[in-house]
């Protein structure tokens, strides 16, 4: 997978539309477990910081340094630079 967007980071996290809101209860509705979600894909970790709102901890991961860079940080929030396909992550990470 190709990294399209670390030369635009600062204007993808400053003008990039929010998820809506229904969006999020749903997902957090949506699953009994609350203690780990990932969140595949985070750019700028605008999704991120609303499941942190849900669970107990956000595995965020992108290809994108840059975005990871101008991602919003929380205490319960776990970024790292890595593909979909090949994560660091242990299984008991994992609940799926």
């Amino acid at each position: 997978m190709k990294d399209r967007f670390s030369a635009v980071a600062a204007e993808y996290a400053s003008y990039r539309p929010t998820y809506p809101k229904a969006l999020i209860e749903f997902l957090a509705e949506s699953v009994e477990q609350k203690e780990t979600v990932w969140d595949v894909g985070t750019g700028n970790g605008q999704l991120a910081v609303e499941l942190a709102k849900h669970f107990k901890s956000v595995l965020a991961t992108d290809l994108s340094s840059k975005q990871i860079e101008y991602a919003e940080k929380r205490k319960n929030i776990f970024y790292s630079v890595e593909a979909a396909e090949e994560t660091t992550f242990d299984a008991e990470q994992l609940i799926l």
